[in-house]
């Protein structure tokens, strides 16, 4: 079931955020998957593939720029993280990716405004985007989100795009480790945890 962020989580989360660091502490996360080759294009006209991916440890997230109601609050949660990967001393290590699933009407120049809206440094944080089928092979089928177009009226489009609020944990060997859930305040413990661990090689896999 495709779950929204609510704005209390969102408050609770704000006020109880922690900064991000290296983990010394070992945990355990499971392996969902690899990553298969794909092809990419960030918002100022660059690649972005597999390959990418390799070395990194990397957070990926949905939207569409057109979106008002889940999209404001994932891209506010990962400009914390952005904020938090930064300050931890971890740019070097980790990398954010928010993937539009609205290729038809998210051009370069509307990716761009709206990464500039939340901040966002590509250094750190890239929006990309792709054909249709680049997307259900990526988002679909490799990282296990759903998306769906629905008729809705009140939009001037007339239509809009759901999809999952679950942001997904890639590992430097393009695996998947984790999915963590942007409106549980937990869960998002659970991800910096995890992003730490990773960062410092205190990750096993899980049995």
């Amino acid at each position: 079931m495709l779950r929204w962020l609510g704005v209390g989580a969102f408050v609770l989360f704000a006020a109880g955020a922690t900064a991000l660091t290296v983990n010394s502490r070992r945990i355990a996360l499971p392996v969902y998957g690899s990553m298969p080759s794909f092809s990419l294009t960030d918002d100022h006209g660059g690649a972005v593939r597999r390959e990418d991916l390799l070395g990194k440890v990397s957070v990926v997230d949905f939207v569409f720029t057109s979106c008002s109601s889940a999209c404001p609050l994932l891209s506010a949660e990962m400009g914390r993280l952005q904020h938090d990967v930064v300050s931890g001393g971890l740019a070097n290590q980790v990398q954010l990716l928010s993937v539009s699933v609205d290729p038809e009407r998210d051009t370069p120049e509307r990716l761009r405004e709206f990464a500039a809206r939340y901040g966002a440094d590509p250094r750190t944080w890239r929006f990309v985007r792709g054909d249709e089928s680049t997307l259900r092979a990526v988002v679909v089928d490799a990282m296990k989100q759903d998306i769906s177009r629905e008729v809705d009226k009140g939009e001037r489009d007339g239509f809009t795009i759901l999809h999952g609020t679950r942001l997904v944990l890639v590992d430097r060997d393009a695996r998947l480790r984790g999915f963590y859930d942007a409106n549980d305040p937990s869960s998002m413990l659970q991800l910096r945890e995890a992003i730490g661990a990773l960062s410092a090689g205190h990750v096993s896999v899980a049995r």
